[in-house]
């Protein structure tokens, strides 16, 4: 009875927790602010010689006035054409530049080093940063880096569409960036911010500054995104906020190779145990819960139907909130395999952040 009452009670708990976060994901996009800063889209590049041209070619139709924006690019020890395909580009933009690392940082692991270097030199009031395989709408900056912020706001989260493709693993890349963008615009909105993605977010270099930047992450391997929000969480005031205005989120390329999408996978799941006390506290429960759902019936095989009530309780909530996410966050098309997604992707998401915790990879090779 204890085992049915626990399991009962937690997933009441679980339910109010999803119809909390759709209530979130139901809140108006704030107000346009009609300032235009100077800008500075900072992008770090390694080996994407193959990839750039699309992130190149966007920044070309970015809608803002020229002498109110940089783009500063940081070619990161690439082995490839990288430098020279952006080189051919800044040659003829005004207001680009290229700064070219020759050697790998030894202190600050992943790309947090080209950043950093790329920041120090930026003159704009409003740091940009999108990754070097992501394509930025026209209005990117204006959305980004003018209406979502207001004299208090120091950090604006965005999001990243996955691009689409055909077949089972581009519809389960899909979800989980759904699932990730979720887990940044929930707790946000909440005034908790826990998550972020670097292929679009915002930050007042001041504000950088002030928390010590990169400089004070280089214990961690990745995550840099991640963990530059925790840090301006805990070191400075001021509003963290998403931004899910028309025109803001960028479109993401899924890697090329089924061994990319794995160690990308790995990378991503890696940061669950380097976060914040909180986070890491929130994403134990959810699992320990995740994984007393599981293997409830099989302590307790006569209560069958009580089990699948429970599962009602939780998957009716959860295929209302993830089809308001999914129009919210730029990726309708995923509704009908939403009812699939909810049985296999704890699963898959359990796995990769047990792989994660042995951080197997590298930035990039």
């Amino acid at each position: 009875m204890k085992l049915e009452l626990t399991l009962f009670f937690s997933t009441l708990i679980y339910a109010g927790a999803v119809f909390f976060v759709l209530r979130l994901l139901l809140k108006p996009i704030q107000k346009a602010n009609k300032n235009q800063p100077f800008v500075s889209v900072v992008i770090a590049a390694r080996n994407e010689a193959k990839r750039i041209k699309p992130t190149l070619d966007s920044l070309l139709k970015i809608n803002y006035p020229t002498n109110k924006f940089e783009v500063i690019w940081v070619d990161d020890a690439s082995e490839d054409e990288t430098a020279r395909i952006i080189k051919s580009y800044v040659e003829q933009q005004q207001n680009w530049q290229l700064i070219q690392i020759k050697k790998k940082d030894q202190k600050l692991k992943g790309k947090k080093a080209a950043l950093n270097r790329a920041i120090e030199q930026a003159r704009g009031e409003i740091i940009l940063t999108t990754d070097a395989d992501c394509r930025v709408p026209e209005n990117w900056l204006t959305t980004m880096a003018v209406a979502a912020f207001d004299n208090e706001t120091i950090m604006v989260l965005g999001h990243s569409v996955l691009e689409q493709k055909k077949g089972f693993l581009d519809k389960l890349l899909r979800f989980d960036n759904l699932f990730s963008g979720i887990m940044v615009v929930a707790p946000t909105l909440a005034g908790f911010p826990i998550s972020s993605v670097g292929r679009n977010m915002a930050y007042r270099k001041s504000a950088y500054l002030k928390a010590g930047g990169f400089d004070q992450l280089s214990q961690h391997k990745s995550g840099d995104d991640v963990h530059l929000t925790e840090l301006f969480r805990r070191k400075l005031k001021g509003k963290i906020t998403f931004c899910s205005a028309p025109g803001s989120f960028t479109f993401t390329k899924t890697p090329d190779s089924f061994k990319e999408i794995f160690l990308q996978q790995i990378r991503k799941n890696s940061k669950l145990l380097k976060k914040s006390l909180g986070s890491v506290l929130l994403a134990l429960i959810l699992f320990f819960y995740l994984i007393f759902l599981l293997v409830f019936p099989f302590y307790a095989p006569r209560l069958i139907h009580f089990w699948l009530c429970i599962l009602a309780i939780k998957m009716i909530p959860e295929f209302i909130t993830l089809v308001v996410a999914a129009k919210k966050l730029g990726d309708f098309e995923l509704v009908p395999f939403i009812l699939f997604m909810q049985i296999f992707y704890p699963v898959y998401v359990t796995i990769f952040s047990i792989i994660g915790v042995f951080q197997i990879y590298d930035w990039k090779r």
